[in-house]
């Protein structure tokens, strides 16, 4: 009798409880009905904010760009998993210890976009319109920095100087305070333009890509950038052997100018023997031609050993291979004003309405 006294009374208050939630909801439907007007005035205003942020955040059409790119070490620079190697290290692939090899793990994804990297790719020629220009003035001229990072505001003035300068060929070491101040901005923003990504953790085949508000300079700044990175990496890979070469280039030299020597000496010597009396002109003809034969031992034992680091120059030079071009046209992208007013509005509605019910719960409990 009293479990089902108990049983009664709890699907009682259930009841109780279901209507006071009905209650409840109905009477914040009432309380939006009785401020209708306010919610208006919210949602418009949140509107408005919507447009007024668009208008202010309002872009030029983007295009960007991309190039999908292997690249095979080198025979004598084995670096583990096929082609890329240590460079799939630098996305999370595969395992293994952590090398200080410039070109492996980490190490990669932060050179790509190392100022040194970019400064090289800047300062690089490449030819617009038949004529040859530097990449970074050609930046200028056809990128959106001069209206936006130098282009000024209600309390700025436009840096013309910045504007209107002209940068000549020149190592990044031999800049001035005002050309750093430049490269600086350039590379920043191009930093953030630019990004390099694995089309496939399993491989080593990368994507780089790039997004600015000229479709010819995207392209060109991806061709310029991969262009930089393939010279700076075989520079890297192979500048002991180029080390090695240019010493053994002197001593094969040295050896040619003694060849050439001995050669002149014994000739002058067999002339001289055919054509004078000198009891001892045959002894010196013999030293002269053991001396050449053993110069010219040495010199072919040297031509042998450059030929040789010439191959292993080639075959240290790693292999870019780009799999995917960037050509024209691009992806495009275009911003328009009014795309986040459904947004704009949904908010002013919620905050209004967060609003008016916490006002009315202040009024109650005050009463």
């Amino acid at each position: 009798m009293k479990s089902k006294m108990a049983e009664y009374q709890t699907i009682q208050e259930e009841q109780i409880n279901t209507k006071d939630l009905i209650k409840k909801v109905i009477g914040v439907f009432k309380l939006i009905g009785n401020e209708w007007r306010l919610l208006l005035i919210s949602i418009a205003l949140g509107t408005l904010i919507s447009i007024l942020l668009d208008v202010k955040e309002l872009k030029d059409t983007d295009y960007t760009g991309e190039i999908q790119f292997n690249l095979e070490s080198g025979g004598g620079q084995q670096m583990g998993l096929g082609g890329l190697g240590g460079l799939a290290g630098a996305f999370g692939i595969g395992g293994g210890a952590t090398s200080n090899d410039l070109f492996s793990g980490g190490n990669f994804g932060l050179l790509i976009s190392s100022k040194t990297l970019y400064e090289r790719a800047l300062m690089k020629e490449v030819l617009i319109g038949g004529k040859k220009t530097l990449f970074i003035n050609f930046y200028k001229d056809s990128s959106d920095i001069a209206k936006k990072e130098w282009g000024g505001d209600l309390l700025h003035e436009p840096n013309l100087k910045a504007i209107k300068y002209r940068f000549k060929p020149k190592s990044p070491n031999d800049f001035t305070k005002e050309e750093n101040i430049l490269l600086s901005t350039i590379y920043e923003k191009l930093e953030a333009q630019t990004s390099l990504q694995s089309l496939d953790k399993m491989g080593s085949i990368m994507v780089l890509s790039a997004t600015t508000n000229s479709e010819f300079l995207t392209k060109v700044w991806l061709e310029t950038l991969l262009k930089t990175l393939e010279e700076f990496y075989i520079e890297v890979r192979t500048r002991k052997t180029r080390d090695i070469y240019d010493i053994q280039m002197v001593r094969l030299r040295e050896l040619e100018g003694k060849l050439s020597s001995t050669d002149r000496q014994l000739a002058n010597a067999q002339f001289q023997n055919q054509n004078a009396v000198d009891p001892t002109a045959p002894m010196r003809t013999m030293q002269l031609n053991r001396s050449n034969s053993y110069v010219s031992t040495q010199y072919y034992q040297q031509l042998a050993a450059v030929e040789q680091i010439k191959m292993q120059l080639i075959n240290q030079t790693p292999l870019f291979t780009v799999l995917q071009p960037v050509r024209l046209p691009l992806t495009q992208r275009t911003y328009t004003i009014g795309g986040n007013t459904q947004k704009g509005a949904l908010v002013g509605f919620f905050l209004c309405l967060v609003f008016i019910i916490m006002r009315k719960s202040y009024k109650e409990l005050m009463n």
